[in-house]
């Protein structure tokens, strides 16, 4: 009875960590419909040409602390230039409880809210999102304004240069 109840303790005292944890939690990340590379569904844009949006799983907690650190979500806007349109960065950003991922982005020269939020459609390719920009001016003499813009998921279509030229 004795070496039964050693095995035991043995047992639980090795698997224990694993089982029950040792200041850790996990989770498992379900995967949001917003992360990819969006365009403009208005070619002729001057406002905001492409998003990429990119998701962070968060799916531990290490000493009370989400892992990996950071945010959950990546928002990187480009912006219509000549010759080639203006990068604005890509900031971290957190999802709202009214389901909108939210981010600033500080220009220097004005301060962008920014909300961004999936509209999914039948399969990927009705897939929409919404980007609403609220633009504030540093300089009081500029007319803050919003922009409300809709994209359409950028699908990218793989070649296959080897298995076409072994067909053709």
């Amino acid at each position: 009875m004795k070496i039964r109840y050693l095995l035991m303790i043995l047992c639980l005292s090795s698997v224990g960590p694993f089982v029950f944890g040792s200041g850790s939690a996990m989770a498992i990340c379900i995967f949001p419909e917003e992360p990819g590379s969006w365009v403009n569904v208005d070619a002729n844009t001057n406002a905001i040409t492409k998003v990429k949006v990119r998701f962070q799983c968060q799916d531990l907690v290490i000493n009370g602390e989400l892992y990996p650190p950071g945010f959950p979500y990546y928002v990187h806007l480009f912006g219509k230039c000549h010759p080639t349109d203006c990068d604005w960065g890509e900031v971290g950003a957190n999802r709202l409880s009214n389901g909108w991922i939210y981010t600033t982005i500080n220009q220097g020269f004005a301060k962008r809210f920014v909300w961004v939020k999936a509209y999914p459609g039948a399969n990927i390719f009705t897939d929409r999102l919404r980007v609403y920009i609220w633009t504030d001016f540093v300089d009081p003499n500029r007319k803050d304004y919003a922009m409300n813009e809709w994209f359409r998921r950028q699908i990218l279509f793989p070649t296959f240069p080897l298995l076409i030229n072994s067909l053709g």
